[in-house]
């Protein structure tokens, strides 16, 4: 498929490319390296020649030179293919002596006036382009030393080669150890990915709990596969919340449904229909259908929002926007609702979500309760900085917190659903907050504590 790639050859090649480069280099060492030995050896030689003309060279008197040399030392100067010269000069710079393999003096070169050897230096003589040095000898003389070069590069090949023989032996079985390695290491450090691909693949709807286990995980790989964990355990919180809104709406349906069936039969049998009662019956499902799927939207949402993008809204509002909804209900029942809101309380949050956990709370006060529903909003410093929405009738205290879980009905006979108290307890978690009856109170009162998460400026 376009775009798929091995990473461990990826590696492999990375790392060869690297050690290759490496190897290069250390031959491009080597060979200047070469040059240099080759341009010292070059010099030793030069002054080794000198020292030995030097110690047969003989002046016997002014303008009179010995230059008889030895069996050994004059097989270096005879011959065409002799690589070795040497040129005499007096102190007018006239030249007084030469090698016999020279029929042109070597040019004159300079002499230290201290006596010692001088320089190495190239020149270009009837041989060809020869190296020479100059010094000074008894009497104000100065002898031209010179012998043959090769071109550098192939002093500097010669060289290698020479060093390379033994070398090449060794090399060879080292560079193919060494990719050995390399591949050996690349799937060494790639095992703890191939075993965190092993765990993914068992992760699915038999193995929910299932996670990608990130303790010997690369550094650079961690980051990924807590992302993944954080992925699937998103998907796990959503699933177990698709399952338990299917097994609810399945237990809590089947009565509702039933009770409407029942209905339809008898009025088959005596051909008359209750109108009012089998639209009270559709009314009693619609809410129930409605706030079912508002709560499994609310638990869904519970991990997949960011307190730092949600909107500054303003409690005070709200509250007044929701009593305003349920204001025909307190009406009808001849009950009112009193507000005691500052205009300061703003908090971060969904709106939408925020008003009906509002309109939820005073509509279990209307239906549940009795008398006077006051709705106040205060400041609080415990455990955090936020707010406190607080919901008092006039009924008997009720204290009992698994009316918060969702389908627990305080009186089993009630039309209500049992699940308005459920979605005010998620819509308030899903804030950072709680909710919870409040204890030691003679009437039924529900707090409700939301975080202020950045305060109005």
């Amino acid at each position: 498929m376009k775009g798929e790639y091995s990473l461990r050859r990826r590696l492999v090649v990375a790392m060869s490319l690297t050690f290759l480069l490496g190897l290069g280099g250390a031959m491009v060492y080597y060979y200047f390296e070469a040059l240099a030995v080759g341009t010292h050896l070059d010099e030793r030689t030069l002054q080794a020649q000198a020292r030995e003309l030097i110690e047969v060279l003989d002046v016997t008197e002014p303008g009179k030179i010995m230059t008889a040399l030895p069996e050994t030392l004059a097989k270096l100067y005879t011959g065409s293919d002799a690589t070795s010269f040497y040129s005499l000069y007096d102190k007018a710079g006239k030249p007084v002596a030469r090698s016999p393999n020279l029929t042109i003096d070597l040019p004159r070169i300079e002499a230290p006036s201290t006596g010692k050897i001088g320089h190495m230096s190239f020149i270009n003589a009837e041989p060809g382009h020869i190296a020479a040095l100059s010094v000074l000898v008894p009497d104000g003389y100065t002898l031209v030393v010179g012998r043959s070069r090769p071109d550098e590069d192939a002093l500097a090949f010669t060289l290698i080669e020479e060093g390379l023989e033994g070398l090449f032996i060794v090399l060879v079985p080292f560079v193919l150890i060494s990719l050995l390695i390399i591949w050996l290491i690349t799937e060494w450090s790639l095992r703890p990915v191939a075993r965190a691909s092993e765990q993914a693949r068992t992760i699915g709807p038999g193995n929910a709990t299932g996670r990608i286990a990130t303790e010997w995980l690369p550094t650079e790989i961690r980051p990924l596969a807590d992302a993944a964990n954080g992925a699937v355990e998103r998907l796990a919180m959503a699933y177990a919340v698709e399952k338990r809104l299917t097994a609810d709406a399945a237990h809590e349906l089947r009565t509702p449904l039933a009770v409407l069936n029942l209905r339809l039969q008898q009025a088959k049998m005596k051909n008359v229909v209750d109108w009012p009662t089998v639209e009270r019956e559709i009314a009693t499902l619609n809410k129930l259908v409605n706030q079912l799927l508002d709560l499994a939207r609310k638990e869904s949402a519970e991990h997949d929002r960011d307190a730092a993008n949600m909107a500054l809204v303003n409690l005070s509002r709200l509250v007044r926007e929701a009593a305003a909804t349920v204001l025909p209900l307190a009406e009808q029942a001849g009950r009112t609702i009193e507000i005691d809101t500052p205009e300061g309380a703003r908090v971060r949050g969904q709106p939408d979500d925020l008003r009906d956990m509002i309109r939820n709370l005073i509509e279990n006060a209307l239906f549940h309760g009795s008398g006077r529903v006051k709705v106040s909003i205060r400041p609080v410093a415990e455990p955090a900085h936020g707010f406190a929405i607080e919901i008092e009738d006039e009924g008997v205290a009720v204290l009992d917190d698994a009316l918060f879980t969702r389908f627990r009905k305080g009186n089993s006979s009630s039309q209500g659903t049992g699940l308005g108290l459920a979605i005010v307890r998620q819509v308030a978690r899903n804030h950072g907050g709680e909710a919870a009856f409040v204890l030691g109170e003679a009437h039924t009162r529900i707090r409700v504590y939301l975080p202020t998460r950045q305060r109005d400026a």
